[in-house]
């Protein structure tokens, strides 16, 4: 049989275990939502600073070129000029040789300018080509590219050139080595229009290493990076997987889904990251377009993502358990306050139902429990009167209140006891009162009981007239 108090400890302790649970479950969802939300918030702001960073260097080499291209187009005579004068397309490129350097100098990163005119105009050879070598300072003039060499189509030698042509505006061409001046660089180009008249085209080169430094600089957590890809996700530099692998087939498809993504015009913002799984790593990344093209991502292992997450909900767990402790403790006291007078009124119903009236409450509570205690000390009292009361009706004479005969046959039974046990010494004097034993002697005693009546009743008469006269 259970007991009251393992009943209630089993309810309270039920009841703290739902509450906790519901408001500890509660505050963990909570947790996870805003953590990751912040996280995911973090790695898209670094991803749209970094990003804005090579956004400004790019934008800068698009105006730089922009720039030379217009002032070419103000001081271009016109196209016949061009097809009729040999010389003036000389002439017309030692002009603009000083502004093309001086904005090369003046661009990040720039390792190479350069003007060509079209080989339908003039010659193949015509136009400049200034150049600088890696961790030069002074750009030295170059041979150009003689273009009646190469096939339209080869795009590694003169693909620069046709694609500007064939696009109608400035074109950024993928990262390359040029062998000529040892630089892994990427380029800007854009064609030159006059009336109608494709005349050529003017580009900056750009040190893709420069680019690559604020990459590898960026980090995220403990061992979070970021990478470069192409709009058909093909790798332009990441630190583990080298250039030109495209993401949708490498290493059996692991980035495939992702790489769909980075495929789209889709960008992440918000409180938005996308997943993927690297060497069996899971990851989540945020990445941005840039205005060449290009996607910056930004990725991280899931584990230090969550890693501040866990921490907070293992404290959160913590103090839910600790609660829990004090919780329990003070139930357990309470219990027993509570349980402690049923304990003892159940240990005195145990005695009375003994015969033991001799109990003692000490419960004087003031609720449910203390009235209960006071029921039961009257009872007990109510009990001790009645057994009194008839322990009177049995050894004592009901009409003058003297003990009976039973009482006399009881005495006698622990006289015996006593004389068995101690040897005590007793006398025993039996008197005759109201001549009561010559009536029993001679009439039996139902006669009398009767004489006794009478003579209660002469008593009683008798006292009833005196107090009357007084």
């Amino acid at each position: 049989m259970k007991s009251i108090k393992t009943k209630v400890m089993t309810l309270v302790l039920l009841c703290l275990l739902l509450s906790s649970a519901a408001i500890g479950g509660t505050g963990i969802i909570k947790t996870y939502h805003v953590v990751t939300a912040d996280a995911a918030q973090a790695m898209n702001l670094l991803c749209t600073v970094r990003a804005e960073k090579l956004n400004r260097i790019l934008s800068e080499i698009m105006l730089s070129t922009e720039s030379l291209k217009n002032y070419a187009l103000a001081e271009f005579e016109g196209v016949e000029k061009l097809q009729e004068d040999a010389s003036y397309a000389k002439a017309f490129s030692d002009k603009l040789v000083g502004p093309a350097v001086s904005t090369a100098e003046n661009t990040q990163g720039a390792v190479a300018v350069y003007l060509r005119f079209s080989p339908e105009l003039t010659d193949s050879q015509s136009g400049f080509f200034y150049s600088r070598e890696r961790g030069g300072s002074d750009f030295e003039k170059q041979i150009p590219t003689d273009l009646s060499v190469y096939d339209k189509t080869d795009t590694e030698h003169v693909g620069w050139f046709y694609h500007a042509k064939e696009n109608g505006k400035g074109i950024w061409m993928d990262p390359y080595f040029n062998k000529n001046i040892g630089v892994q660089m990427i380029s800007y180009v854009i064609p030159i229009y006059k009336d109608g008249y494709f005349l050529g085209v003017v580009g900056l080169d750009i040190n893709f290493e420069y680019l690559q430094e604020i990459v590898s600089e960026t980090t995220v957590y403990r061992t979070g990076y970021a990478f470069l890809t192409s709009d058909t996700a093909k790798v332009v530099y990441h630190k583990d997987i080298s250039n030109g692998t495209d993401l949708e087939t490498y290493n059996n498809g692991e980035f495939q889904d992702f790489a769909g993504l980075l495929k789209q015009e889709q960008e992440s913002s918000g409180d938005t990251l996308y997943s993927y799984i690297y060497n069996g790593v899971p990851k989540n990344a945020s990445f941005l377009s840039l205005v060449n093209g290009m996607k910056f991502v930004l990725t991280a292992p899931v584990s230090e993502i969550e890693e501040n997450l866990n921490q907070l909900i293992k404290q959160v767990i913590i103090q839910m358990l600790f609660i829990l402790a004090v919780a329990v403790c003070i139930s357990i006291c309470v219990t027993r306050k509570l349980v402690k007078p049923l304990i003892e009124l159940n240990t005195a119903a145990q005695k009375i139902a003994n015969g033991d009236l001799d109990v003692l409450l000490t419960c004087h509570s003031h609720d449910e429990i203390g009235t209960l205690s006071e029921s039961f000390r009257q009872t007990v009292a109510h009990l001790k009167h009645y057994i009194d009361y008839i322990n009177n009706l049995a050894y004592r004479d009901l009409l003058t209140g003297v003990k009976n005969r039973t009482a006399y046959l009881e005495a006698g039974t622990k006289m015996d006891e006593m004389i068995r046990l101690k040897k005590p010494e007793f006398a025993l004097a039996v008197f005759d009162v109201n001549n009561l034993k010559a009536v029993n002697d001679a009439l039996g005693h139902e006669f009398g009981d009767v004489f006794k009546r009478a003579d209660s009743i002469m008593y009683e008469n008798k006292t009833e007239k005196k107090k009357a006269k007084s």
